[in-house]
Formats: C-alpha cells, sequence, structure tokens
C-alpha cells in the first residue's frame, strides 16, 4: 500500500509541479502587475483597462481596473473587441489550411475569386498576408464608417461584398509585391479566398479549428448565433461628440461591423495570452517552418510608426516608440483599435512571456493616450521583474 502511494505521489509531483510552479510564477508577479494598472488608472482617460500575462512555465495571471459601466466593475472575464488582432487569427487559420493542401500560399486570387476590379486577381495569398498587394485600406475612405462621424454611422446598416469592393476601394496604391503598407481591405478579401476554397464561413471555420482545440472559451466570433449566456461583453466608450468626455456606446448595433470588417472578434486578454503562448511559445498551432514564414516581417510599414515590420499576420511591434526605455526589448503580435475599444497582444521571445492589453475605450484621441499610459505602466513592472534593464537617456541618444 506505501509503495502505491508512494508512485501516486511521485506522478503528483512529476505531472502536477510545472503547474504549481507556473501558478507560483503569476502569483508572484501579480500584485505588481496590479498595482500598476489601479495607480496608473487614474487620470489617464481609461474608463476600464484588463490584462493578463502567462509565462513560460505556464503560470497565468489577470487583473482589471476601473468599470464597464456606471456601478460595474470590469471584470477579467468580460469580453472586449480586439479590432484587428483578429487578423494574426485569420492569418493562422490560413496557414492551417494551407498546412492541409486546401490552398497555397502563393494562389493568385483568380484561382478563387471572380474578377473583382479594381482588385488585381494576379495579388497572391502571401501578398495579401504581409501586406504587400497594394489594395488599399477601406478605412480611410472618405465614405468609410470610420470617417464619416460616429453619430453618421447607420448602424443596422449590412454592407455587401459589392458594396465595399465598389464604394469604399479606389485604385492600387502601389504596384503589388513592391511596397507593405497596412490595409484591412487584404483581410477582407483573404476572407472570401478563405470561405471559398474551404466551403464555411470563417467564424465557423475559426470556432471549429482554432477556439475550441486551444480552448479558447471566451472568445467569440460567430455573431449569427443567440450571444452566450455565460459570456458578458464589457460595455464600450468613445468620444462621440468631440466633447473631450467618452459617452457609452453599447447601445448601438453591431450590424455595421460585422458586415464590414473582415471578422468582428470578441475575447478576453487571458484568452488572448492563452493563444500567443501556444502559437509563438509553445508551437502548437503551426508546422516549424510554416511559423518561420509568419514571422518573416517585410517593412517598412508605410505610415505605421509603431510596426517595424509585418508578417503573416503579425507585428514586429516597436515598442520604443510609445516606451523608448524598452526600445531593445523585442516584441511581435499584433495591435487593434476600433470604436470603444484597444488591445495589444504581444510576445516577447527573449522571455517567453506573452502579454495582453484591453481597453474599453477606444477610437479617439484620448482612449490612445489613456492605453498608452496603462500599457506603459504594466509593461514596466513586467520587464523589470522579468530582469530586463531600461535604456538611460543617454543610451537612447547614442542609439
Amino acid at each position: 500500500m506505501r509503495l502505491i502511494l508512494s508512485v501516486i505521489a511521485f506522478f503528483m509531483t512529476a505531472f502536477m509541479g510545472p503547474y504549481q510552479q507556473g501558478q507560483e510564477r503569476g502569483a508572484k508577479i501579480g500584485p505588481a502587475l496590479q498595482a500598476a494598472l489601479d495607480g496608473s488608472l487614474k487620470g489617464s482617460g481609461a474608463i476600464g483597462v484588463s490584462a493578463a500575462a502567462i509565462f513560460p512555465d505556464g503560470g497565468l495571471w489577470a487583473g482589471a481596473a476601473g468599470i464597464s459601466h456606471a456601478g460595474v466593475p470590469l471584470t477579467t472575464d468580460m469580453l472586449i473587441g480586439i479590432a484587428s488582432v483578429q487578423k494574426n487569427l485569420q492569418a493562422a487559420l490560413a496557414l492551417t489550411l494551407i498546412e492541409q493542401g486546401v490552398m497555397a500560399l502563393d494562389d493568385p486570387l483568380e484561382k478563387w475569386l471572380p474578377p473583382s476590379p479594381p482588385i488585381d486577381g494576379r495579388i497572391t495569398i502571401r501578398q495579401l498576408l504581409n501586406m504587400t498587394s497594394g489594395i488599399p485600406d477601406f478605412v480611410g475612405h472618405p465614405k468609410s464608417p470610420f470617417r464619416v462621424g460616429y453619430l453618421h454611422i447607420d448602424f443596422e446598416k449590412m454592407w455587401t461584398w459589392e458594396e465595399i469592393r465598389s464604394v469604399l476601394i479606389g485604385a492600387p496604391s502601389f504596384e503589388r509585391g513592391t511596397q507593405c503598407e497596412y490595409s484591412s481591405t487584404n483581410y477582407i478579401v483573404l476572407k472570401h479566398v478563405i470561405e471559398t476554397a474551404a466551403k464555411s464561413k470563417l467564424p465557423r471555420l475559426l470556432e471549429d479549428r482554432l477556439l475550441k482545440p486551444y480552448r479558447l472559451d471566451h472568445t467569440l466570433a460567430d455573431f449569427s448565433r443567440p450571444f452566450p449566456g455565460k459570456m458578458r461583453l464589457a460595455h464600450g466608450w468613445f468620444d462621440t461628440n468631440d466633447d473631450g468626455i467618452a459617452d457609452d456606446i453599447s447601445g448601438h448595433s453591431l450590424n455595421w461591423i460585422v458586415s464590414l470588417a473582415p471578422m468582428l472578434v470578441y475575447s478576453t486578454p487571458s484568452d488572448m495570452v492563452k493563444w500567443s503562448d501556444a502559437l509563438f511559445h509553445r508551437k502548437k498551432v503551426l508546422k516549424e517552418e510554416t511559423l518561420k514564414r509568419m514571422l518573416d516581417f517585410r517593412g517598412p510599414v508605410q505610415g505605421e510608426p509603431l510596426m517595424k515590420g509585418y508578417g503573416l499576420g503579425v507585428v514586429d511591434i516597436d515598442i520604443g516608440a510609445m516606451f523608448p526605455q524598452w526600445k531593445q526589448v523585442r516584441v511581435y503580435g499584433h495591435l487593434g483599435s476600433g470604436f470603444g475599444h484597444m488591445t495589444f497582444v504581444g510576445y516577447l521571445p527573449n522571455y517567453g512571456v506573452s502579454l495582453a492589453i484591453m481597453s474599453n475605450r477606444g477610437g479617439d484621441s484620448d482612449s490612445q493616450k489613456a492605453i498608452v499610459t496603462v500599457a506603459g505602466a504594466v509593461i514596466d513592472a513586467l520587464l523589470r521583474h522579468l530582469g530586463a534593464k531600461p535604456l538611460q537617456p543617454g543610451d537612447r541618444q547614442a542609439e
């Protein structure tokens, strides 16, 4: 009997040891990260901020500060829009289909889509993924809902692909393959390629191939079905009339953005760091060669000071542009911003740590200050805990 108990104890130690150590790592840094959230929120302009970090040993920390809406604190299980961070999920999905032979990285669009002027049918899937297609960004078009003024958006409108193509996409910005320019239109086109090749809708593919297998249970991409009762959305905030005061915009229909965005995704920081950890650290999602292709960055990215380069759905983030003292720290992942939310998801390869920070205010000038202030405090606390040394003013000038 003693022998059996000893064997059981051995296996419990072997299998539970790393998990317990991971939890201890998260618990050790947790108070400092939470203090950074709490201390930086006041006066920042943020309404609420939620964050999470996952460490190489599996330790997970999650914290939140501020409110969702009046009388309701923001909690770590509340979903916030991830905006363009979804491009990383969409790219990973496309690459898994490529690995399975459903389509190929250098397939031209004309193989999968009917003629779609003004889009050049010779553009490849690779060029969509790494922003070298030359297709202009619909977001900047004067008739785009992102430019007409928030209060003038037709929130109930369901945009069609034909409308997007004919109204919001103009002549190419440059010859395909010659430059790198960030354009969300690439991922709208990619959506149609994926759905044609895989014969299924993008949200369902994402759910079946990525969300369920990697247990991203607090991530929502399919808005065609009733909202799951177990999930809670944080209210979004945006200064709708430029009076310097953020307004709760959660009562508006999402039809316009569900139909216009490549894919609308809401998630939590905890799910996003689990995803980043699986993709970049544990390397469970893609084959090694495919991941290398994903991290083959093109640049410079025109007009994007925070992007040193763009891979296949991944940003080589210039963290020094926001926080000069950490210019030497390598970070890649993705950034996202929309009306009522802002998201940062980054992997620190030299430390094996993934970090996600989400704000439920986004889209106005004060929201940028807010996320930089709070994110700066959290990143500073995390990097100091990891043993990173900030650059001194003299070091920064020398560079």
